[in-house]
């Protein structure tokens, strides 16, 4: 097969390639974080896959009846100064198309997203609402586990609230993945000449 018969394919499955930014695995066990929740996280370098595509969040192992279990929608927002070892709001950069309810203890919820483009080496705040956008709930959130999964340390901290670090150890069980973000013009330029091409040489 020709290469201006494989280009078309080359381009789309270039597409449909994704990435994982971070992923802080559930461990098992109870720690949970309570108040109110921001987590931070550093992402590293993402190239063309910086299209927020979806978040997964682990339930609480104990799940409390005075605990607000959702639904949720998450949030993505810049960091305020840029430190992941303090916690402030900047601007939104994406919110979940769906809401998660964490009742499931120990399961994955998928918070999915339509929008919201990712910068290389940024520092991002997650953040679980239940009604206005930009403020975090009360509740029990996935720290699977007496180290939650990992440490990442100078990479991001998970807060209970003010610049209170969550025990100075936890993190929140969770992961972050993206996708190739739209095409720039040209890009978009050269997907439509080579489907046409494509076609072309199919009438022949």
């Amino acid at each position: 097969m020709k290469f201006r018969t494989l280009l078309p394919f080359l381009v789309l499955g270039q597409l449909a390639q994704g990435a994982v930014v971070l992923d802080i695995s559930s461990s098992g066990g109870g720690a949970q974080a309570n108040l109110t929740m921001t987590q931070t996280f550093t992402t590293g370098t993402l190239g063309s896959e910086n299209l927020l595509s979806e978040i997964g969040i682990y339930a609480a192992n104990t799940i409390n009846g005075n605990d607000s279990v959702g639904p949720f929608t998450i949030e993505i927002w810049t960091d305020a100064d840029g430190n992941p070892e303090t916690q402030g709001l900047g601007t939104l950069v994406a919110a979940s198309s769906n809401q998660i309810t964490l009742s499931n203890p120990g399961a994955q919820e998928i918070a999915n997203f339509t929008e919201g483009l990712l910068a290389d080496n940024t520092v991002y705040s997650l953040i679980a609402t239940s009604g206005a956008s930009g403020v975090p709930v009360l509740g029990r959130f996935g720290l699977n586990g007496p180290t939650a999964g990992g440490i990442m340390g100078t990479q991001g901290a998970l807060f209970e609230g003010a610049n209170l670090p969550f025990s100075n150890q936890y993190e929140l069980a969770f992961n972050v993945n993206t996708i190739v973000g739209i095409p720039e013009p040209s890009s978009a330029l050269l997907l439509a000449l080579s489907g046409l091409a494509f076609g072309l040489r199919r009438r022949r």
